[in-house]
This record gives structure tokens, C-alpha cells and sequence, in this order.
């Protein structure tokens, strides 16, 4: 029995090792491609939307035994693989153009390195995600649940762009933000968000960005929106009944809360699209989902009066902030 025991351990061994069991570290491995893939496109664009990319110019890796590498796109609505450049290094087609689907939603485009099949080498890829999204406040487009009264709806006579409007506090407000492309910055400085979400202004902008006719409201004009506020404090109470129960592309921009009963009484429909800080040409944009944030006309201390909205406080806040280095939207008043 002894011997048995011997010969059977030893017998596994020696099927192990002519079966390959023991192959070379280098031939059981393979190689990474040297370089980067990179691929830009814009976080957001409108259906339509083309970009077309060089394949001489993404063609950026290479191999250490100087071996060939193909490359090839896949459609981000369809999933279909367009190769311009074969395994073997024949190049098929100099440029790929891509175009935005006639539809709402995200997608994401990928580019593919590979190389033939037993080279001994991983392949690598890349991606760019963007958003589409469709202008206007009907079906189809990416704001909705907003109410539409076709006999409310005035036109900047600077770009032609319809602004909803409806009387509150005893003025005529635009409920829509301001979008005009003269001033500030649209969303991720993607202009296809100008229409969606409108721009986002520095005090200084804000002054003289409003269509002729229309102005920034003061603080108090804000307090009146309550009717019964003390003029330049928080106004409690008054959230709920400026916001908006608005969806962009399908997604619920304000979350829900008990405390804050939304219900847009006052036809403001005021989005929580955010703000934004400035550097120089630089804009980083925060607060999406969570904060509306509107300039008045107003200025304490040096500084611009803003009025902001948290989504979960039934408050429209009063704060001072950068007249340069702080972005926000803008709403437009006018007398009857």
C-alpha cells in the first residue's frame, strides 16, 4: 500500500507536466499595445448631431515586435461595427462620421484596437459617452411635464427664442431661463444645453442680458412673489409653489421630499439645474438636481444678491455672492 501511495502522486505530476501543465510564463501571457486611444465628443448634442473623426490621427498604438493593429468604431444607437483599418494594417476607410440618433436619451461611442488572432497581444478600447437632447417643451422633447400655454409665449427679437411668460407679484415673468447665447455659458459648455436648461450668467452679465423691454427682478420683487415676507430674508414657504415637477429626458429633476409639496402655484417652474463657478474662461458646473439659482438686480457689500432654492427645504434662500466668479440663471420681469 505504501508504494501505491507513492506512485500515484508521481504519476499525476509527470501527466501534469506532458500535458503542458508547466508552460513557459511568457507563452501563457499576453502583451498590452503601447499608447493611449482617445476619442472626444460633446457630453451633449441634438439629435442630428454629426462629428467626423480621422483614423490617421487615432491610430496611436503600437507593438513591440512592430506588428499590425486594427481599428474599428461601433455605432452608438445601432451597435453595428464599422472597421477602418483590417488586423493586418490595410486601412478600409480614412474617416468615420458619426450622427446623433433623432431620438432623446444617452449613448455611447467606442473605439476598438485589436490586433490578429494569435499575435499574443490584448486589445483596447475607448469610450465617449454623450447625452441627446431635443429643444421645446412638448412631446419629444427633453423638458417635459412643463404646461404649455400657446397665448403666453413671447420672442427675443436678438435669436428668436420663445420664452413662456406668466403674471406673478404683479409682473410679467419669463417662466423659462434665459438662453441667450450673447452672455454666460451653456451646461458643461455643451450649446446644445442652451435651449434645455437655459444659460448660466455672472451678475455682471445678468445686468444687460435680458430681451429689450425686460429687466432682472429685485430682491423685492422676489418677496412679493410671498406677499407677506419681510423684505431681504429667506422666504419660507414659497419653494414648493415656484417649482416645477419638470422631467428632463424622462428623469424627475426634483426629488421628492415631504417637506416641499411641489406645486408650481405661482407658474414659475423653476428647474434645479444648478450653478456654476468661474475662472477666467473656466466654468465648473454643480448642483444639478438639487439647486435653482437666480440673480436679482440687487448688490450688498460688493456683491451680487442671489436667490436659491434646495430641493429639500420648502425655501427660496437669499445670498450674496461673486458678481464674477459665480454663474447662475436668470429670470426677466416686466410691467404690464
Amino acid at each position: 500500500m505504501k508504494l501505491y501511495r507513492w506512485l500515484l502522486p508521481a504519476a499525476l505530476i509527470l501527466g501534469f507536466v506532458l500535458l503542458g501543465g508547466c508552460k513557459k510564463k511568457e507563452d501563457a501571457e499576453s502583451k498590452s499595445l503601447t499608447g493611449t486611444l482617445s476619442l472626444s465628443f460633446p457630453a451633449y448634442v441634438n439629435p442630428g448631431y454629426t462629428k467626423t473623426f480621422l483614423i490617421d490621427t487615432l491610430m496611436t498604438l503600437s507593438r513591440s515586435d512592430l506588428g499590425t493593429i486594427g481599428y474599428r468604431f461601433v455605432d452608438p444607437d445601432t451597435g453595428v461595427a464599422d472597421t477602418l483599418v483590417t488586423a493586418d494594417g490595410v486601412i478600409r476607410h480614412h474617416e468615420y462620421t458619426v450622427t446623433a440618433a433623432d431620438k432623446t436619451g444617452s449613448q455611447t461611442l467606442t473605439l476598438y484596437a485589436f490586433v490578429p488572432d494569435g499575435a499574443g497581444y490584448y486589445g483596447k478600447s475607448v469610450s465617449s459617452a454623450f447625452t441627446i437632447v431635443k429643444p421645446g417643451w412638448g412631446e419629444g422633447a427633453s423638458i417635459s411635464n412643463f404646461t404649455v400655454d400657446p397665448d403666453a409665449i413671447i420672442l427675443d427679437e436678438r435669436d428668436l427664442y420663445p420664452y413662456h411668460v406668466t403674471y406673478a407679484g404683479g409682473l410679467l415673468w419669463t417662466r423659462n431661463n434665459l438662453a441667450w447665447e450673447g452672455a454666460g455659458a451653456a451646461y458643461q459648455r455643451c450649446e446644445a444645453m442652451s435651449g434645455i436648461f437655459g444659460r448660466y450668467y455672472t451678475w455682471e452679465e445678468a445686468r444687460t442680458a435680458c430681451p429689450e423691454g425686460w429687466r432682472l427682478p429685485t430682491d423685492a420683487e422676489w418677496t412679493a412673489l410671498d406677499g407677506e415676507a419681510a423684505p431681504g430674508k429667506d422666504l419660507p414657504g414659497l419653494a414648493g409653489r415656484v417649482m416645477g415637477d419638470i422631467r428632463f429626458n424622462g428623469t424627475k429633476m426634483w426629488e421628492y421630499w415631504r417637506e416641499v409639496p411641489i406645486t408650481d402655484a405661482l407658474n414659475l417652474s423653476a428647474m434645479p439645474v444648478g450653478y456654476a463657478t468661474v475662472a477666467g474662461k473656466d466654468y465648473t458646473f454643480d448642483g444639478l438636481y438639487k439647486y435653482a439659482a437666480f440673480w436679482t438686480s440687487d448688490e450688498a457689500d460688493g456683491l451680487g444678491v442671489c436667490r436659491y432654492i434646495y430641493h429639500d427645504k420648502d425655501i427660496v434662500y437669499r445670498s450674496l455672492m461673486s458678481k464674477t466668479d459665480f454663474a447662475a440663471s436668470v429670470r426677466c420681469v416686466r410691467e404690464l
